[in-house]
């Protein structure tokens, strides 16, 4: 591992930034390219190590891939008979969506990944493949697992949703292709986290000709068919978005985001209504969006973002640096991310003097002059949004050291550069 000190930003900044591709969007249409018979293009898919973990996989499925930097041609459909061994790395999204495809498959699939990724619990998963047909050999509810179907159900698809909204989208994505021509219904339990990820899995469902509706705040009729061949064009990461957002909000500076505006499903856009809040004034365009950071910031009410769990950390690592005491709730599901993202960063926060209490579901930051913030190597704990939140903090101090520079290749390999133009 590379350390790498954050560098400091010292003036207000005008910065343009061109953000990659939204790793959720690209992810599920990545999967639901391993169902069509025939070629989908995919423009925008970020270069990063998630993406490039599930064409890896999606290869070992026997679906044909083809890269040309950002613009991903696949020709399907998948290999439902051979045995295949999966490895998607450290991505828990590709994860749960690989483990909706294997439910499809006669052959066995075998998925393992980073040691990071198999203490991610998949149990609601797991259990509901395995009430519908599927043969589920697993770890303690986590990774390795072997499953073989084909998944089979004779009723709704029940599903516990307190926990991941991945789960829920693995289910919707391969519903279409479960039935001749019978809809699947989802009924969802638990208190729902992420519901914002579920609209993002249906959108780009419809993208694909597929329409699955809600059918009231627990059920999700989603009709047989099959995705058709097609062109797809992935915009801009909200949850990236995030990080430009709060710095430019924190340092009274300008950000014009090119690729990201109101025209998007994406629920960690509503971030910007935060930082509206703040003080910030925030023009949004179709398809960019244009911030800038007020010359004093306005205190902040409690916050719930149970439907924003990973901009959450985000506005955790903002807390120190804001007008007053930070209250944020609704974050039990941060437990249950690459990292605890609720304990993690509240035990970094110690080591640099900085004062937080923490619930189950919910933290408490005072505020700090930046200035006594004690200088310190962040552990990232294998989690990329933990160096990119704490770069927040970082950019203030210019003397916090990241303990692996390269952890952000997860999702945003040149977010490092991206930072640095802040600076100049």
């Amino acid at each position: 591992m590379t350390s790498y000190v954050v560098p400091q930003i010292s003036q207000p900044f005008d910065a343009r930034i061109t953000l990659p591709g939204s790793k959720s969007i690209a992810l599920r249409q990545l999967a639901i390219s391993a169902l069509v018979e025939g070629q989908s293009t995919i423009h925008g898919v970020p270069p990063c190590d998630d993406t490039e973990a599930m064409l890896d996989c999606l290869r070992a499925l026997g679906v044909d891939v083809d890269v040309s930097h950002t613009t991903v041609v696949t020709r399907g459909p998948m290999n439902m008979d051979q045995d295949v061994a999966l490895n998607p790395r450290m991505s828990g999204a590709s994860t749960r969506l690989l483990i909706g495809l294997a439910a499809l498959r006669s052959g066995k699939t075998f998925i393992d990944g980073h040691a990071s990724l198999r203490v991610r619990t998949n149990a609601p998963l797991y259990k509901t493949l395995a009430e519908n047909g599927c043969a589920v050999s697993d770890t303690n509810g986590g990774l390795p697992v072997t499953i073989q179907g084909p998944l089979d159900p004779q009723a709704d698809l029940v599903i516990d949703g307190s926990l991941s909204s991945q789960y829920i989208s693995a289910l919707l994505l391969i519903a279409p292709a479960l039935g001749d021509q019978t809809p699947v219904t989802l009924t969802l339990t638990g208190q729902m986290v992420s519901l914002p990820y579920i609209d993002i899995t249906l959108n780009e469902m419809s993208k694909r000709g597929i329409q699955g509706e809600w059918q009231g705040p627990q059920h999700i009729r989603v009709p047989a068919g099959a995705y058709p061949p097609g062109e797809i064009e992935v915009e801009g990461d909200a949850t990236a978005a995030t990080y430009f957002a709060a710095l430019a909000t924190l340092h009274g500076a300008r950000i014009h985001l090119t690729n990201l505006g109101k025209s998007t499903h994406q629920g960690d856009f509503e971030f910007f209504d935060i930082m509206a809040q703040l003080g910030s004034d925030v023009t949004r365009l179709e398809n960019e969006t244009i911030l800038r950071g007020p010359r004093q910031l306005n205190p902040l009410p409690p916050l719930d973002m149970t439907s924003m769990p990973d901009a959450a950390l985000t506005l955790i690592a903002m807390g120190p640096l804001t007008a007053g005491v930070l209250h944020i709730t609704g974050l039990s599901s941060l437990h249950h991310k690459e990292c605890d993202r609720l304990e993690s960063p509240a035990a970094e926060f110690r080591h640099m003097g900085i004062t937080a209490e923490t619930t189950e579901d919910s933290i408490k930051i005072e505020p700090i002059d930046p200035a006594t913030i004690r200088a310190h190597t962040l552990t990232t704990y294998h989690d990329h949004r933990m160096a990119m939140a704490f770069s927040i903090i970082g950019s203030f101090t210019g003397h916090l050291t990241v303990d692996d520079k390269a952890v952000v290749d997860k999702t945003f390999p040149a977010y490092w550069q991206e930072f640095e133009k802040l600076t100049a």
